[in-house]
């Protein structure tokens, strides 16, 4: 009998433990399953978040205003081309021309360059021809002067005492070119007259003349001569070919450049 009570006394004992043991099993499950939860709901919490920002975010850069780009309007295809056509008539050689009979006044400097001094010489002939690079404007009133292209001159040391000239300049209104005989007697100008005045248009061709006897310059069906003034004495024994010259009384305000092609100057001796 106290063995049965025994028996029965460690079976409920053992019931007992079992009981208890899957008890806490079941209690551990469900602690550990409670923050695996709470940390999914976290995450979802923190999902949604991040995705409320990012759409806050994307909305806010929606309705910030647009940049407005500047439009910058295309250049006319007519006045592309005519500035293309003036560059290309400054930088051509025109007819009848080479390279070398290109004559250069640079900036502040009025000789202008190759020299063309030759001694002796009883005649000056030729013909030139004004480009874009010949333009020029003084924006004062010495836009009248003349400038000098060639001619004779029979006093070394004084160029301006007795000569024989042709001479040019540019008229900024009419927008051509002015030639016309130019003489120098003891110092004083002798100066073109109004129909003395020739205009030759930017690209064009004129000739010139200039002896003992006087000036003739010619452009299409337009001619002029005048007579040498008297009182100037030629003397082929001090008599030489004078270089181009701008002025006037102004230096030239920028590097100008124009043809000229002259008779070989053992034929004018």
């Amino acid at each position: 009998m106290v063995g049965a009570k025994l028996v029965g006394w460690l079976a409920g004992a053992v019931v007992a433990c079992g009981i208890g043991f899957a008890a806490s099993v079941a209690g551990a499950q469900t602690a550990s399953a409670a923050p695996a939860g709470a940390s999914d709901g976290a995450s979802s919490h923190g999902g949604t978040a991040s995705s409320a920002r990012g759409a806050t975010s994307t909305i806010a850069r929606k309705a910030s205003p647009a940049r407005v780009q500047k439009s910058v309007a295309a250049p006319k295809p007519a006045a592309v081309a005519h500035v293309a056509r003036r560059a290309q008539q400054a930088s051509a050689v025109p007819a009848g021309y080479s390279p070398f009979d290109r004559i250069v006044t640079f900036k502040n400097v009025p000789l202008a360059l190759p020299p063309q001094m030759v001694f002796f010489v009883k005649q000056v002939a030729g013909k030139a021809t004004f480009t874009e690079n010949s333009v020029y404007d003084l924006h004062n009133v010495d836009q009248y002067d003349w400038n000098k292209l060639t001619g004779i001159s029979f006093t070394f040391w004084h160029h301006d005492d007795n000569a024989i000239m042709v001479a040019w300049r540019y008229n900024v209104d009419t927008q051509m070119f002015e030639i016309g005989p130019y003489y120098n007697m003891d110092f004083a100008r002798i100066m073109p007259t109004d129909d003395e005045i020739i205009s030759v248009p930017v690209g064009e061709t004129f000739t010139f003349n200039a002896d003992y006897n006087g000036i003739t310059l010619q452009y299409g069906d337009t001619m002029v001569y005048k007579p040498i003034p008297e009182g100037l004495h030629p003397n082929q024994l001090s008599a030489f070919r004078i270089n181009s010259w701008f002025g006037g009384t102004s230096l030239p305000p920028k590097t100008i450049s124009y043809y000229m092609k002259l008779k070989p100057w053992w034929k004018t001796l």
